[in-house]
């Protein structure tokens, strides 16, 4: 079973400098290469070392762990997967991500 959404579109749930910013960043075009929920997972727990949504220090671009949420708010997440991102033993990464969606 899909997760149903609210209708809205991805962009207007995230501030939308940071949404252009995102689609505009070198690392989320490599993301097209994540076609599974698995890779995506294997990615946060590889990546992401924090959950702020903009880079630390003198360089504002998006941070790694919200180009990931943004990939998957393009998936169809099923409901077993949602379970399975809210419950995930090997990374609070991956659980604070899943939050965001």
């Amino acid at each position: 079973m899909e997760i149903q959404t609210s209708g809205r579109p991805i962009e207007s749930l995230l501030e939308k400098v940071l949404c252009m910013n995102i689609l505009s960043s070198d690392y989320f075009k490599e993301l097209y290469r994540l076609k599974t929920y698995h890779e995506v997972i294997d990615e946060i727990y590889n990546q992401v070392d924090h959950v702020e949504p903009w880079m630390t220090g003198n360089c504002r671009g998006p941070s790694t762990a919200f180009c990931l949420l943004y990939k998957f708010f393009t998936m169809k997440l099923t409901v077993k997967q949602m379970h399975g991102l809210l419950k995930h033993p090997d990374s609070p990464y991956i659980r604070a991500v899943c939050r965001g969606l």
